[in-house]
Parts: structure tokens; C-alpha cells; sequence
């Protein structure tokens, strides 16, 4: 998948029309490069959203090394940056500080006046260039070891004492000259930017604040045009004319993005959910959701209206029933109270009429002297007759139970107790069910 890389080449804003360049590049290699303005991005993006490495000037983004003590290395992102208040000029506020990656009590610092980040990520964005990482140019430059054979200079005795002491690869310092601007990277998260014109003074204050003057550095030289590195070469010190390792043509664009410089998205630059980007993408989908729910609880409330109007409409004919029929009392729930009446109204269930039942079911107990008739219960409900007999044994009860269901009843023995030689039964007598 391609990467939109874009460099900025003005440290004032996006204004001019020469202040953009950008490539593709697709594992390394550049597809396709091109430059111009705001405008110019826009129109070969297609009008589409796209996710983007940023480029800053040298001169815009500062890089220093700063040492700190095990007791501060939980708290380095708030300390850090009250140690530049005494050597940057203005209100620290103002500025937007990224750290590296800290190591062995020291750790690298970038910083650069936040507001201008801010516009810069803004006009960007509304073009639809959402930047995910940012750096500043000069730290993506590659550093590479110098040769063996290229460690080992004519040196004079004494000199060569000194240097012998070591050349790792920080010794080496990447110079590469774009639009009349030096990319001077001398650490592996530090670097800067300056005009050509400036490179040898530049330079001699770096070798002189590093304390490098017995131990020069190895330079390695980069540049698009032959013409170029010729000039670059040129506008060396004397003192490091002499210790130009490599000089490399090379497409500007071929730089170190997988190597440790510092990545100023952080804090507030972050990479954030894209919250802005999914609601436009999701803005329609939205609006018609919210019509089309909008609809439907307009058309539910009317449905909901109109069949509370209906209900009142029933209710209002329901008590109206019912005050015909009762037209004094409660009525809190007519309904229930008209189907209780009517039920009232309804005419009993029977198997036969009691006076049937017991002409049936006396002659019976009458036949028997030794059974005497205590309770007569008839429930007009069932057609059920329930009566209780005592007599002096079990046997007798149960002859006279046997007597009546042979009558074509059904009758059954609900329970019996014996008190003395008496003993009490109760029968259940209904109409068998044809």
C-alpha cells in the first residue's frame, strides 16, 4: 500500500505556491513526486481523505539533549520541558515539545512554536490530510557507519592518540543539500537545518559546542545533482573539508522514515480517533436515520392518539350500558361489573332437580334402620348432594353407598369416623354424566 508523504518548505505557513512538495512511496521506493500548493494537493488527491507523514523545516523545529536522574524518569514529559525555560526565549507555553526515547540519564528533546504546528495540521486537514506522523526533515536522514578504511586518515602521532579513542556512528554527520538548504543530522535524534551560505560557521559552532575539535567527525554527503554536491562540498570548513567520507546522488525523498527520530505526534498532536472524518462520512446516514425515526414516532403518537380516542369512545358506551342496567352504584370497572350481573342472570347448571335426586336417594337410607340421616346439603351450582350418615358399622355405610350408585348415581365415600360403636360417613351424590 502507498504512503503520502508530504514536506513542507516555508516556515511561515501554506501560502506560497512553491511551499508543498509530496510523494507515494510503496516499500521505500518512491512511486511519483510532485509539488505546488494547498490547492495543488487537493486536486491530486482527488478530493479525498488520505492519511499522511509529515515533513517540518529544520529551521522550525529545534533538537537539544537533556540529562535527567532516575527520580525524574517517571515524570520526563512534564520536567523536561521547564529545563528549556531558561535557554529559549518566549513563554514555554507556547511551544509544542516531543521527547525521545530516554536512555543511559539522557534523552533528546524536539520542540517548535505549537500555534504554527496547529495551522499547519488544520490547513492540511481541510483538504482532507490527516497527518499520523511528523518529523523534522533533517532528523530522517540516513546515518550509516563510515568504512573501515575510511576511519583511518594520514593523522599525525599525536593525533592519532586522540582518535584512536573511538569513531562509532554518531561521530558521523549526514549533510544533505536541498533548495539551498543544508539538512545537517550529527545525532541520531538530533539535527538542524540552515542556508548554504550559513553551513561553515554552522558547523564550526557545533564542533566547538560538542568539544570535537581533537575528534572530528566523519561527513557523509548527499545530494539530488552533481552541481549540488559540489556546492556542499565547497561551503565546508576547511577543518572538515578534509573528512568527507561518501558523497552520494540520491532522490531527496529516499529517507530514514523506520529510524529513532522523534515523532512530534504526541500529546495534543496525537493521533486521534478520526471523529470528524466518519461524521461527514456518516452525515447522510445519519440524517435520514433521524427522519426516518422522527417519522415513526409521529406516526406511532397519531396511532396512539387515535386509538385512545377509540378506547374513551368504548368506554364511554360501556358505562352508558351499564347505567341503563344499574343505574345507581360504583362504577369503576362496568365491564367486569355487567359480567358478573349476567352471570348472576344465567341460569344453574343442574344433572336433575333436587327433589328428583332425593326421591331417589331417601327410600334408600329408609329401607336401612341402622342408618341414620345427621346432614342434607344440596349445591344448586352442580346438581352435587352431600349427606351425612352415621351407623353402628363401616360395612353399612358402604352397603348403602353400593345401593345408591346400582340407582345410577355416583356416589363416593369423602371420609369416615368411628366414635365408640357409632361410626360417621359422608356421601357425595351426583347424576352420572351420559
Amino acid at each position: 500500500m502507498s504512503q503520502l508523504v508530504v514536506s513542507i518548505d516555508s516556515r511561515t505557513g501554506l501560502h506560497r505556491a512553491d511551499d508543498l512538495r509530496w510523494c507515494w512511496l510503496s516499500e521505500g521506493q518512491v512511486q511519483s513526486s510532485s509539488s505546488g500548493s494547498l490547492e495543488s494537493l487537493r486536486a491530486s488527491l482527488d478530493n479525498l481523505t488520505h492519511q499522511a507523514w509529515l515533513l517540518l523545516p529544520g529551521s522550525s523545529v529545534v533538537t537539544r539533549e537533556l540529562e535527567y536522574t532516575e527520580k525524574e524518569k517517571k515524570h520526563l514529559r512534564n520536567l523536561l520541558p521547564f529545563q528549556l525555560e531558561e535557554s529559549v526565549i518566549g513563554d514555554i507555553d507556547e511551544l509544542h515539545v516531543a521527547m525521545g526515547t530516554p536512555q543511559n540519564g539522557k534523552v533528546a528533546l524536539a520542540y517548535t512554536d505549537k500555534q504554527w504546528l496547529k495551522t499547519i495540521f488544520k490547513q492540511l486537514a481541510d483538504i482532507g490530510v490527516e497527518i499520523t506522523r511528523c518529523w523534522s526533515a533533517p532528523s530522517l536522514l540516513p546515518l550509516s557507519s563510515p568504512a573501515p578504511e575510511a576511519l583511518e586518515p594520514v593523522l599525525t602521532e599525536a593525533e592519532s592518540t586522540s582518535e584512536s579513542l573511538a569513531l562509532s556512528p554518531s561521530a558521523i554527520w549526514v549533510l544533505a543539500l536541498e533548495n539551498g538548504q543544508v539538512n545537517v543530522r550529527f545525532a541520531e535524534q538530533e539535527g538542524f537545518s540552515v542556508p548554504l551560505s550559513l553551513l561553515a560557521p554552522s558547523l564550526n559552532m557545533l564542533v566547538e559546542s560538542k568539544g570535537l575539535k581533537d575528534n572530528l567527525p566523519m561527513l557523509s554527503l548527499r545530494a539530488a545533482q552533481e552541481s549540488e554536491l559540489n556546492a556542499l562540498y565547497k561551503n565546508l570548513p576547511t577543518n572538515l573539508s578534509g573528512r568527507v567520507q561518501t558523497q552520494t546522488l540520491v532522490d531527496p525523498w529516499l529517507l530514514d522514515f523506520n529510524g529513532n527520530a522523534i515523532d512530534l505526534c504526541q500529546a495534543e498532536f496525537s493521533q486521534r480517533l478520526p471523529l470528524e472524518r466518519w461524521m461527514k462520512l456518516w452525515r447522510g446516514v445519519g440524517v435520514l436515520a433521524l427522519v426516518t425515526f422522527v417519522a415513526y414516532v409521529g406516526v406511532l403518537g397519531f396511532q396512539i392518539a387515535k386509538l385512545n380516542k377509540q378506547n374513551m369512545q368504548l368506554r364511554q358506551q360501556m358505562e352508558a350500558v351499564y347505567r341503563s342496567v344499574i343505574p345507581n352504584g360504583q362504577a369503576d370497572d362496568p365491564e367486569k361489573r355487567l359480567r358478573v350481573k349476567v352471570q348472576a342472570m344465567q341460569p344453574k347448571t343442574q344433572s336433575g332437580s333436587v327433589m328428583a335426586t332425593l326421591a331417589g336417594v331417601l327410600p334408600l337410607i329408609s329401607n336401612n334402620p341402622d342408618v341414620t340421616v345427621k346432614v342434607i346439603s344440596y349445591s344448586a351450582d352442580t346438581g352435587d348432594m352431600s349427606i351425612s350418615v352415621q351407623a353402628h358399622s363401616f360395612n353399612t355405610i358402604d352397603a348403602l353407598r353400593q345401593s345408591i350408585s346400582a340407582q345410577g348415581y355416583t356416589a363416593e365415600l369423602q371420609g369416615v369416623n368411628a366414635q365408640g360403636d357409632l361410626n360417621t360417613g359422608r356421601l357425595k351424590i351426583s347424576k352420572q354424566q351420559r
